[in-house]
């Protein structure tokens, strides 16, 4: 079964890095403890390299399989594949929601329960994964200017309250941060395995689009670092969420208060994620059960979101299910183990009928 090629490169590469940023703003104490934030500059150059080794398989499997989905070459097993996948994006949605509430019950404090929060994020990114990948890409253009555009003027507004004396040596307490780090991107690169189903579907260069997106996402890492304990010093060690708290003391001109940009983008990036991932899981479990409309599965995965995430603490973020170790290991069963199962898979299938014939 082939796919049609619906979405550019540089709509993928816009989903997958807005994907990224979605994580990656929550950045700091609040899952990860016992880290030297400025330490984690050197661990985005780490990430940042083992990053492509980890693509490898993926790529191996989409040029192996060409247009195809990539389960279709691998007979019954395709199905388990693909039902795996499946539960690993619903499990990628889970924890982004689980970041969302973690944040807004902390830092916002609103004066309406998370519970409808909740609903009505999910019951938005259920609307936008309904209309399928080509929608969900053409939204991600739209919403990376404005990420963009906020990033900017937060980066300009903050660049002014750097202070260089708050920028030690790298190492100053071992290698102990840098490699958790590491680890901690790593743990997060939930959109490796997500490329297996998106590049089937694009047109375009993927390996220049995978150089461009690794390189900006991981830059983007480092100097969002920088200006945050340039910024906030050691007082960043003690924030749940640095970046957050940097973005609450910026100003520009006239204009304070710029924390809004940062609640702004940052929920976009939620919304994109969890929409572009519920989009996935769906057309995983069609996969699966050959279901015609998808509209139902998403709907189901929707209700069980919001119904698992009333139980989330901010303590189930670094421990159980969420734990950083855990979620490596998901990455690499998705990202490395799956995709040279599926190929041994084809290899096996076309030699048997070779033989036969």
């Amino acid at each position: 079964m082939t796919q049609n090629r619906i979405i550019s490169v540089p709509q993928m590469f816009c989903m997958l890095l807005i994907s990224r940023v979605a994580v990656s703003m929550t950045f700091g104490p609040a899952v990860m403890r016992g880290v030297n934030f400025w330490d984690c500059i050197i661990s985005c150059l780490g990430a940042y390299l083992v990053t492509f080794l980890l693509i490898i398989p993926v790529m191996w499997l989409c040029k192996t399989n060409g247009q195809e989905i990539i389960t279709s070459s691998c007979g019954a097993l395709g199905k388990i594949f693909s039902l795996i996948y499946a539960v690993y994006f619903a499990f990628v949605c889970a924890h982004t929601l689980a970041l969302f509430k973690v944040f807004i019950e902390n830092v916002m404090n609103p004066p309406i329960s998370f519970m409808l929060l909740s609903l009505i994020l999910v019951a938005l990114t259920c609307y936008g994964a309904a209309k399928g990948i080509e929608g969900i890409a053409r939204a991600s253009s739209v919403i990376m200017f404005f990420i963009v555009f906020s990033l900017i003027i937060l980066g300009f507004s903050l660049y002014k309250t750097t202070d260089p004396t708050n920028f030690g040596p790298f190492f100053y307490d071992g290698p102990h941060s840098a490699l958790e780090g590491i680890i901690f991107f790593i743990s997060r690169s939930s959109c490796i395995p997500a490329m297996a189903w998106l590049i089937p579907r694009t047109n375009g260069n993927v390996k220049r689009g995978i150089f461009v997106w690794n390189t900006s996402f991981y830059a983007l890492m480092a100097a969002s670092i920088m200006i945050v304990v340039g910024a906030l010093g050691d007082f960043a060690q003690t924030q749940l969420f640095p970046a957050y708290s940097a973005a609450s003391i910026a100003k520009m001109g006239s204009l304070e208060n710029l924390d809004a940009l940062y609640l702004g983008l940052w929920t976009a990036s939620i919304f994109m994620k969890l929409a572009m991932f519920l989009n996935l899981s769906a057309e995983c479990i069609r996969d699966v059960f050959g279901q015609k409309n998808i509209k139902i599965s998403i709907l189901i995965m929707g209700i069980i979101l919001v119904a698992t995430n009333a139980t989330v603490k901010l303590s189930k973020l670094s421990s159980g299910i969420f734990s950083t170790n855990l979620l490596l290991l998901f990455t690499a069963i998705t990202s490395i183990i799956l995709p040279f199962l599926m190929i041994l898979s084809k290899k096996i299938r076309k030699k048997n009928t070779l033989a036969k014939s």
